[in-house]
């Protein structure tokens, strides 16, 4: 009964890529974009129940065409759309005895922008954080090789464009993955504050509607909006939760993979010119988790592993800035019983180790008068803290990453 479902839902992909043909062939460039994004979705829908590895990869590459093809169309319309408008408004100057090539752009640009694209601008900018990152790399400890591999995929390609040209392209699709709390986050916000980019920074959350259709229009949205305000930076944390592997959930609906059509559409037709620099930075716990089909759109694949003995040092350092310490006290030493640790639960272990002498305080009724004095906070506060908060990583989560980076990261 799958396989019968199956056929059905592959039959119809194959119709309307007939009929998508046949409208590009008239130059009925609307109805066959409409129809390519449909047998873009259906096609999609037909991977969730395949399992044959080599169909798999048949029809994505089928799939990737239909997607190209109508991102191609889709540059046509909105090309004739904005000639037409722009010929409205030439005419309506040249009538009225006023040539203000400003006020004509103006009129072209206001126009253009339908009141439902400037609803969903507004959208984003509420639910999209695109403010430039006050981190830089020094607020990184550690990681140089990833540091580097970064400065050549976003940093230097925005700041020389003039070096990338030819064969030696800039990639368009940064993918970092790696256990929680490593800074993946931490490291997409230094490199756009690096190369001075519009930083978005969006996820799930910000992204899914519950309006039929809109979820699709704020990732168009937002595509346009990053391309506008180039060179721009899309960071989608937590990316797996909007690209999984199509047949990892049987509740998917039609809104998702819609969702997903629309997203590789963009992904597939963004090229980085000098004029419109625009990097997707995607971050993921779960990289396995990913669908095929999008993990080719990250060109590039960048593990970030747990920090080691230098940089989990540092790390102390940095998060027990500002506060006494006891003379007692050896980062090294604490870094070496820290093995496992992540950035995240290193920076847990200080905050419980600094709050000690508070508590100690409180809990003896001392905290309420004028001046309060705090002792210093000594190695015993940390010991006790390493005691309580232990690593999120296990030892088989990390074999795990290691495996999937050997197979498809740096």
């Amino acid at each position: 009964m799958v396989l019968s479902a199956n056929n059905k839902i592959f039959n119809f992909a194959m119709d309307a890529a007939r009929q998508a043909v046949n409208f590009d062939r008239q130059g009925m460039v609307e109805e066959a974009f409409e129809k390519y994004m449909r047998a873009a979705e259906s096609l999609l829908e037909f991977l969730r129940f395949n399992k044959n590895k080599k169909l798999q990869r048949i029809v994505e590459d089928r799939m990737e065409e239909y997607l190209a093809r109508a991102a191609y169309l889709k540059k046509k319309i909105t090309g004739r759309t904005v000639k037409a408008v722009s010929s409205s408004n030439s005419a309506g100057a040249k009538k009225s005895g006023t040539g203000d090539k400003s006020k004509v752009a103006d009129n072209v640009q206001d126009e253009e922008m339908d009141e439902d694209t400037k609803r969903l601008q507004e959208m984003i900018q509420d639910t999209v954080i695109t403010e430039k990152p006050s981190v830089s790399w020094s607020d990184v400890a550690g990681l140089d090789r990833v540091k580097q591999t970064l400065r050549e995929s976003i940093v230097l390609p925005v700041l020389h464009p003039e070096i990338f040209k030819g064969a030696r392209k800039p990639w368009t699709g940064v993918l970092l993955f790696g256990p929680p709390g490593t800074g993946k986050t931490l490291m997409a916000k230094a490199a756009a504050n690096e190369c001075t980019a519009t930083f978005y920074s969006a996820d799930s959350a910000s992204l899914v509607s519950k309006w039929l259709g809109e979820s699709e229009k704020l990732i168009k949205t937002l595509f346009e909006l990053a391309r506008k305000k180039s060179p721009s930076l899309i960071f989608i944390d937590e990316v797996d939760s909007l690209t999984s592997t199509r047949g990892g959930s049987s509740s998917e609906g039609g809104g998702e993979r819609r969702l997903k059509t629309q997203l590789m559409q963009e992904m597939q037709g963004m090229k980085s010119t000098e004029k419109e620099r625009v990097l997707v930075l995607g971050a993921t716990n779960r990289p396995w988790d990913l669908d095929p089909a999008f993990l080719r759109r990250f060109e590039k694949k960048i593990y970030i592993p747990l920090p080691d003995l230098e940089s989990r040092t540092a790390i102390y350092k940095i998060h027990s800035k500002g506060v006494d310490l006891a003379p007692d006290l050896n980062f090294e030493e604490l870094a070496r019983l820290s093995v496992g640790y992540s950035g995240a639960d290193i920076s847990l272990v200080c905050r419980e180790a600094i709050m000690v002498p508070l508590r100690e305080l409180d809990i003896g009724g001392t905290i309420g008068k004028d001046t309060v004095e705090l002792r210093p906070v000594e190695r015993k506060d940390f010991l006790d803290a390493l005691d309580v908060q232990k690593p999120v990583s296990t030892p088989e989560d990390l074999k795990r990453y290691k495996e999937w980076s050997t197979e498809f990261g740096v």
